[in-house]
């Protein structure tokens, strides 16, 4: 564990023209080596192996300055600079994270929203219930980032299978805790050639794929407790896509542009196909409603625009 030299909260920048979800980054470490094989992290100057701050208390300076603002609502994503549950020290760290927010959220009367965001099972491996205790004033959401298993076996080798994933999440509904599903990233794949017809046939078998995904998840929650989902496909930094297009990657489609945020991303129609036609398994297996709890995670307005849904942000959803 080691000393963080700068601030703990920071405000999610998403990029340039990218709509803004009103999150808040929480660094309660750096780094991850689950070693997906598309995280920024590999591409990031941060510490060779996953850290933990063990200055956490001066927390406390940041949320009260924060929580002096003309706001009623905050939302706090966890799982940003590390995966949420890596190791005891993260869990341990999430524990005294949520007690210290309960105790200034009470005292400012503000609402809170904490996302624990993660590729293992480790919530339910090591039957882990300290993170439940948290005043009225705070809703915590488990969110696992969910693919296929032949995306999870091919780029995140050394995560949870999607079973474990499943199998964690309910767990989770059992502790009292609201549930995310993050389909992120949504990775085309695999894709046998390049015609148009290969891209087709490709398009058509992600969403036989995800289509089978969501029925598993559909089977194992509440979806009362579904608190939101997110879908997001892969995106590339310049670093990113120039380094893995020399390893040969998979990752690196041919049909991937440079967009305003300086990312790499599929074309806009075939990441507006994914997202419409992911939309609509998720209104035929929940009903129309769930749209408004449907949110495309660094995307673009007009992209938001072209699958019919109404822009919002996280902190919207009712407490």
């Amino acid at each position: 564990m080691v000393v963080r030299k700068t601030c703990f909260i920071s405000k999610y920048v998403y990029g340039n023209k990218i709509v803004d979800l009103d999150e808040y980054v929480v660094s309660l470490g750096t780094g991850c080596n689950l070693g997906c094989e598309y995280c920024y992290l590999k591409f990031s100057k941060v510490l060779g192996n996953p850290t933990v701050y063990e200055n956490l208390d001066n927390i406390t300076v940041e949320l009260t300055n924060l929580f002096s603002l003309p706001k009623s609502v905050f939302y706090f994503n966890c799982g940003e600079t590390t995966d949420s549950l890596l190791t005891d020290q993260h869990i341990h760290s999430l524990s005294k994270l949520i007690s210290i927010i309960s105790n200034l959220a009470e005292n400012y009367e503000k609402k809170c929203f904490i996302e624990l965001r993660t590729k293992t099972a480790n919530l339910l491996k090591k039957n882990e219930k300290n993170l439940c205790k948290h005043s009225k004033n705070v809703k915590i959401i488990y969110t696992a980032s969910l693919a296929p298993q032949n995306v999870v076996s091919e780029f995140e080798k050394h995560t949870a299978t999607v079973q474990e994933r499943l199998q964690s999440l309910s767990y989770a509904q059992q502790l009292g805790f609201l549930i995310g599903l993050r389909f992120e990233p949504i990775i085309l794949y695999p894709v046998n050639g390049i015609t148009y017809n290969d891209v087709i046939s490709a398009v058509e078998n992600l969403i036989a794929n995800y289509e089978k995904l969501i029925n598993s998840v559909v089977e194992k929650i509440e979806t009362q407790k579904l608190h939101s989902i997110t879908f997001s496909c892969l995106r590339l930094t310049r670093q990113q896509f120039r380094q893995l297009l020399q390893n040969r990657s998979k990752l690196c489609f041919y049909e991937m542009f440079l967009c305003p945020d300086k990312k790499y991303r599929y074309s806009r129609p075939i990441r507006t196909e994914i997202y419409s036609r992911l939309i609509s398994l998720l209104r035929n297996c929940l009903g129309n409603e769930i749209v408004l709890k449907i949110f495309l995670a660094t995307e673009f307005d007009y992209i938001w625009r072209d699958c019919g849904l109404v822009i919002k942000n996280l902190t919207s959803l009712s407490f």
